[in-house]
């Protein structure tokens, strides 16, 4: 499971777990955030013909701040981060996370993503996601 840093293409983003626990905690919530959070499925992507001057990074951690809730596992988070990335485009993700996950933890997310997970220069605490 272990992979070097040169599997890291040029258009990887990173994302900091971390700081979405730190922003969390933060953040006041309004009803709407809390069906969003009781009921993931209420949150609804709308697509405009706008132009979204938010690089891809950006609008994925403001999507993740809307929809990731820490009332559910870490596991279930990165199983909704790793669908927005999706629904981004992105093909690799890297999430630094403030802890080791176990090996119960990587088993459910490799079970429940479409793609490969892999340690980042054998560093537990930050996982490549490489997504289908």
């Amino acid at each position: 499971m272990e992979a070097v840093i040169d599997n890291v293409a040029e258009n990887t983003i990173i994302y900091d777990y971390t700081g979405f626990l730190s922003k969390s905690c933060q953040q006041r919530l309004s009803f709407i955030d809390v069906l969003k959070y009781l009921i993931p499925s209420f949150e609804v992507a709308v697509k405009t013909t706008e132009k979204n001057p938010l690089s891809c990074a950006e609008q994925l951690e403001k999507k993740a701040l809307k929809v990731l809730s820490t009332n559910v596992s870490d596991t279930h988070n990165l199983i909704r981060l790793l669908y927005l990335a999706k629904q981004e485009g992105i093909k690799q993700l890297i999430v630094y996370l403030p802890y080791s996950l176990d090996e119960q933890q990587i088993k459910e997310l490799d079970n429940r993503i479409n793609g490969t997970i892999e340690f980042v220069q054998g560093n537990s605490e930050q996982l490549l996601f490489n997504l289908d």
